[in-house]
């Protein structure tokens, strides 16, 4: 029975990370910043129920978000590449996590000022947790200023309550 508990939490512990990763793959190849303000999130995840984030961004935050992903990418990967094709951003990546390499194909769109969508479609070498591949597709739009008691970097998603994406990053880089 604790199987499927802690597949879902997997799962949406991966949106969270996934939302933060391709923010971060974004800053070597210099994507369009987000616009200041509320983001709303969806992600579908194989095999998983939809799950919308909402995610209170400043332009520090975003630019933040996109070293951060860098950094980690940078650490655990062999591949990393992101290159635009017409108004697409398209990345490849091959990366250690556990015993496993992830490896991973994505593509992004839209004007970042008002929405973008993407896919990422990724393979697992030897499965994670009983998973070889995985498919999540992405859609996001600003929503508007952030609500009243939100500051920069608060991401809430259901299940997770809010936390503060500035706060973790600054969390894990006083650990390194």
């Amino acid at each position: 029975m604790r199987r499927p508990v802690l597949r879902r939490a997997a799962v949406r512990f991966s949106c969270a990370v996934l939302a933060l990763g391709a923010a971060g793959a974004a800053a070597a190849q210099e994507l369009p910043s987000r616009k200041p303000g509320l983001w709303e999130i969806t992600m579908q995840v194989t095999n998983a129920p939809s799950q919308t984030m909402r995610q209170c961004i400043d332009a520090q935050t975003d630019q933040e978000m996109q070293r951060f992903g860098q950094g980690l990418t940078q650490q655990q990967c062999t591949k990393n590449t992101i290159r635009r094709e017409g108004d697409r951003y398209v990345g490849e990546s091959e990366c250690k996590a556990g015993g496993s390499t992830v490896i991973s194909r994505s593509v992004f769109g839209g004007d970042f000022d008002k929405a973008y969508r993407g896919e990422v479609e990724t393979r697992y070498q030897p499965p994670m947790a009983g998973i070889s591949q995985s498919k999540v597709t992405m859609s996001a739009r600003w929503a508007g200023a952030c609500p009243a008691g939100w500051k920069p970097g608060d991401m809430e998603m259901a299940g997770m309550g809010r936390v503060n994406i500035n706060e973790m990053m600054s969390a894990t880089a006083k650990r390194k």
